[in-house]
């Protein structure tokens, strides 16, 4: 108790710390990386190489804020599960810890309101979406002709590959293509021949089950929206889950209706 005082007493913070809150708040608002850029001519190529640069360090600036902005709120959760776990075996504690809680509660919806910003809801939506769609079945695209006979089980596998860290992410579903190219250049080995062609007729497939899971998205919701909230009680005594398995977003918009049939980037976000 007397580190969770400590930290609510903490300073505020600073003009610049705020700054760099908004800043990666624009700049994930396009993607976790840079937007891709044309060079406009040779004459520039230093200019240009040097700006494309400092974007990068722009946005790996941007993920490090939001990753530390999870892992604090996360932390701040089993400061309070702890305490919570405290009073229970201990009940004379209530009064004197009643004061540090109700803070650290305030405290902890502005560190969720903090994250969330960074967090944009279409991705989370979209992730949900992938982890609704039907696996697609297989079709014998003359650019899986280099992967001979392990072409389908190639495809199986980059679906799997792809549909799994998409329904996971928080980040643009494009971010995941490397999941699906990693996997054709696995099953190729050291063979080069077809493997520009295979390369490009996956490049195809992806891009055809996010037009299908963007579309799912878009779809009008038949319920209006509403925000849930999941009140987090004093670990049961042995259970050694942390605050990761045990701790929830409270207040995150969803939408009404069936859930989806497997875990989707929106409950990775709650839990």
């Amino acid at each position: 108790m007397d580190r969770l005082t400590i930290w609510l007493d903490r300073d505020p913070e600073d003009e610049d710390d705020i700054k760099a809150e908004r800043d990666a708040a624009i700049a994930l608002s396009t993607g976790d990386y840079p937007p891709h850029t044309n060079d406009v001519g040779d004459a520039d190529e230093e200019d240009n190489e040097a700006g494309h640069d400092e974007e990068w360090e722009r946005y790996d600036r941007a993920r490090d804020l939001r990753y530390g902005r999870l892992s604090h709120w996360r932390r701040l959760h089993s400061y309070l599960i702890r305490s919570n776990q405290a009073v229970a075996d201990y009940p004379f504690l209530a009064p004197w810890a009643e004061g540090p809680q109700s803070r650290l509660t305030d405290v902890l919806d502005a560190e969720r309101r903090a994250f969330a910003d960074l967090v944009q809801p279409t991705r989370l939506l979209e992730a949900a979406a992938v982890g609704v769609l039907p696996t697609p079945q297989f079709s014998g695209d003359p650019g899986f002709a280099g992967l001979g006979a392990e072409a389908e089980r190639t495809f199986r596998r980059a679906w799997y590959e792809w549909s799994r860290r998409a329904t996971w992410s928080w980040q643009r579903l494009e971010d995941h293509d490397f999941s699906a190219y990693t996997v054709v250049s696995d099953a190729f080995g050291r063979r080069r021949k077809g493997k520009p062609e295979a390369h490009t007729a996956f490049r195809r497939l992806t891009a055809g089950w996010i037009r299908q899971a963007r579309k799912r998205a878009a779809r009008p919701a038949t319920t209006p929206w509403q925000l849930v909230a999941v009140k987090v009680g004093a670990p049961v005594r042995g259970d050694h889950r942390t605050p990761s398995s045990s701790g929830r977003l409270h207040g995150l918009p969803l939408p009404t209706g069936p859930a989806p049939s497997r875990p989707n980037a929106l409950s990775s976000l709650l839990n």
